[in-house]
């Protein structure tokens, strides 16, 4: 009997070995991904003060907005050569990047045009507004060489008369501060900021020719 139990010790220490191992092995790893959003340009002095300046402001349409398939997704996208892309193994967007993009825009337009009439397409017909902004977005990432470029074409237009006011494509690159995806979403953001600028200008002189 004790013979056996010797010859059994053995097998029982392997079977203790793998069940530690097997534990370590398959237990839950932690979820090391980050998520990040664009943000608005800094919105000057109160809503309030803003308000009532321009009690009456210009009402936007902002859509539809366009973003290539391939930026349709949570992971965030870094262009590695002309025909290749990386997705960040942990680096993710907080919401899909469309809403997120077309969001901070609207922020951007509400301050750069002193207005908070604004809606998104579509639209309630009693909620048509004067302009529409609609964007194709070609290019918004970043690169290996550190940069960030946005690329896109746009147009303004009268919602009442249905035809184009004005049209532009912008080329937009930026230099982040630093090496990280921190600096590289700030980066992001200030494109859209000058995109917004872009837009804000067309949008105020369409509107200044027709007062």
């Amino acid at each position: 009997m004790k013979s056996v139990l010797k010859s059994l010790i053995p097998f029982y220490l392997v079977l203790i070995g793998l069940y530690s191992g097997g534990c370590g092995t398959f237990s839950p790893r932690p979820d090391s991904s980050r998520f990040f959003t664009l943000t608005a340009i800094a919105q000057p002095g109160s809503v309030t003060t803003r308000a009532s300046s321009n009690p009456a402001g210009v009402s936007i349409g902002i859509g539809p907005i366009r973003l290539p398939g391939y930026l349709d997704r949570q992971e965030i996208v870094t262009r590695v050569s002309q025909n290749r892309i990386d997705l960040s193994e942990y680096d993710r967007w907080a919401e899909r990047l469309e809403t997120n993009f077309t969001r901070v825009l609207a922020q951007n337009l509400s301050v750069l045009l002193n207005t908070d009439q604004l809606v998104f397409y579509p639209w309630e017909l009693n909620r048509k507004p004067n302009y529409q902004v609609t964007i194709e977005m070609l290019r918004f990432e970043s690169n290996t060489r550190g940069e960030v470029q946005l690329s896109a074409r746009w147009e303004i237009l009268d919602t009442n008369k249905r035809t184009q006011l004005q049209a532009g494509e912008s080329g937009i690159t930026r230099q982040p501060t630093a090496q990280s995806t921190d600096a590289s979403v700030a980066a992001l953001s200030e494109a859209l900021g000058d995109l917004s600028r872009e837009i804000a200008n067309a949008v105020s002189a369409v509107d200044g020719q027709k007062r």
